[in-house]
């Protein structure tokens, strides 16, 4: 018997208040993992840079579907946190990117992505 296991996933969630971004990655379950994010913020513990937002700024969030979409489907691992690290990039490059995340890697190949357009990116 062949067990289909979640795929992994890039996802945004949406600042309700401002409408910037967090870009995260989960092989979870999306409603698990923003469940995670709510828990974080109503238990005022900034354990991902999304909770650390809210707080900090006192903005809204809302609900999976008001605020999560998926990005990319991928496989987890390097691949996964390079798709990451791309969406992160070019929202940081759209001024969209919490301030909380930050952008260490410039990848030039990052710039390129998304000045070509290769990724259907609509902040």
């Amino acid at each position: 018997m062949h067990l289909h296991k979640n795929p992994s996933r890039i996802y945004k969630l949406k600042c309700n208040t401002c409408n910037n971004v967090y870009v995260g990655q989960s092989e979870r379950s999306i409603n698990i993992r923003h469940e995670e994010h709510i828990r974080y913020i109503r238990t005022n513990n900034p354990l991902s840079a999304y909770a650390l937002h809210i707080l900090q700024n006192r903005h809204e969030y809302g609900t999976t579907a008001d605020t999560v979409q998926i990005l990319k489907i991928c496989q987890k691992g390097t691949h996964m946190n390079c798709w990451e690290a791309l969406y992160m990039q070019v929202f940081h490059q759209h001024r969209v990117l919490i301030t909380e995340q930050q952008v260490s890697d410039t990848n030039p190949l990052y710039e390129l992505a998304s000045t070509t357009r290769i990724l259907p990116c609509n902040p």
